[in-house]
């Protein structure tokens, strides 16, 4: 699924807007990602996109050490992360902005806009603990 693919056109919107979004179910109230044209669980087709919480926990993670993806190959190694958001039930996959040996599972972590090596503005997620340390 590309970023073009008109299901994440409320994943974007929310972005533009400073927000990181997810889909619910307006039949069941399941709340899923990734997004999809019906919810998983009851096949409603209508859903509406609410806020996720801007902090969540590092459920798992791996280092990438190489990849064939433009822009991301000078930017090996890299830790990119399976975050879980409170609340929600939902498990997001993104880039974590910390050496990975400051990782642990089950830290907590924060979401930023940042700087894709691909181009563009994407999330990335910071350890809180730095992001407390940055603000200093």
């Amino acid at each position: 699924m590309t970023d073009g693919h008109p299901d994440l056109a409320g994943y974007r919107q929310g972005l533009a807007a400073g927000e990181l979004r997810a889909q619910r179910c307006t039949g069941c109230t399941t709340m899923f990602w990734p997004p999809r044209p019906a919810c998983p669980r009851c096949r409603c087709p209508d859903t509406s996109w609410e806020r996720l919480p801007d902090t969540g926990e590092l459920f798992t993670w791996t280092v990438v050490a190489h990849t064939r993806l433009e822009g991301f190959r000078d930017a090996a190694p890299y830790p990119v992360g399976m975050i879980g958001l409170p609340g929600a039930g939902i498990r997001m996959i993104g880039r974590i902005d910390a050496p990975p040996e400051e990782l642990a599972i089950g830290m907590p972590v924060r979401w930023t806009l940042a700087d894709s090596p691909a181009g563009g503005r994407r999330p990335v997620w910071t350890p809180v603990q730095a992001v407390r340390e940055e603000n200093r």
